[in-house]
């Protein structure tokens, strides 16, 4: 081949790799690519989407009731909304819960007191995880439980590790057991998407919904890309701890509302069944096992 027939190759070449790169989808830089774990989708999702989405509420705040609820009902959305059982809320307000429920909401529990490391400084005395034991534990969540069944809640119930701890105890032991014992599956609060090969079910990763509006659709874009499972978890909306605005919220439902043939939004509990049932579980290699955190 002549000297200049081989310049022209390598220009070709090199057109062809631009136009190819150019297509590729922008990387999206408001969400952590570190919190992706799926290349090739692991399960089918409901009506050919390419991910699920669970909104989730925790610790029965006025504010979800104020705000968060109108927003679902106006989107025509569902969530989970997981409650401390001596909430005042809660205490001063059961119907309001039970219309949730009636509504086609999920109610999960979230522990009578949600204990968590006394190093936290809201933390109560007498309600760390540091003082509880196994016994103690197991009577406040069938307490939680009976609750749960008088708000109307059936079937598998959902459960949320309150801080995300799953220990209790000096020292620490793991309360994981009597969990898997009552309910159906459990969230944490490790920064990922869940991916629907390796799931664990009993501590299911979930993003802190207080962000603004583009990164939380950011991390939706994310879960479309990767064929995951994204959970959110909202505190206060427009008030109380942890806050996310009204509008960012209602930017996401309404994201949520426009993307129904991508994103499967759907209740925690529902989602955790569906991926116990449908999902291609594989096995982890050893050498993976070893070096996951």
């Amino acid at each position: 081949m002549s000297i200049r027939a081989c310049f022209l190759a390598v220009v070709a070449c090199s057109v062809l790799a631009c136009n190819t790169s150019s297509r590729r989808t922008p990387e999206l830089k408001s969400a952590d690519a570190s919190a992706v774990h799926v290349s090739q989708p692991a399960i089918v999702w409901p009506n050919g989407a390419r991910a699920a989405v669970s909104l989730t509420y925790d610790d029965a705040l006025r504010s979800q009731l104020d705000h968060a609820v109108p927003a679902l009902r106006k989107h025509g959305l569902l969530g989970t909304f997981f409650l401390i059982g001596t909430s005042p809320v809660l205490q001063a307000s059961p119907e309001s819960y039970r219309a949730l429920g009636r509504a086609g909401h999920e109610l999960g529990a979230h522990t009578m007191n949600h204990p968590c490391d006394r190093k936290l400084s809201f933390v109560k005395p007498g309600m760390s995880l540091q003082d509880y034991d196994s016994a103690r534990m197991e009577t406040e969540l069938a307490e939680n439980i009976a609750q749960l069944r008088e708000l109307g809640q059936q079937g598998p119930l959902s459960f949320a590790y309150p801080c995300g701890s799953t220990w209790l105890g000096e020292p620490p032991t793991s309360y994981v057991p009597s969990i898997e014992k009552s309910f159906g599956a459990a969230r944490g609060v490790t920064s990922a998407i869940v991916d629907p090969a390796h799931p664990r079910l009993f501590d299911v990763a979930s993003v802190m919904g207080d962000l603004s509006a583009s990164a939380l659709i950011a991390w939706v874009e994310r879960a479309v890309q990767s064929g995951g499972w994204l959970v959110f978890t909202f505190h206060g909306v427009e008030g109380e701890q942890m806050s996310v605005d009204a509008d960012a919220h209602d930017a996401l439902l309404s994201y949520l509302e426009q993307n129904k043939a991508q994103v499967w939004t759907e209740r925690f509990g529902p989602v955790a069944e569906y991926v116990r049932a449908h999902a291609r579980i594989e096995p982890v290699a050893p050498a993976a096992s070893a070096s996951a955190k």
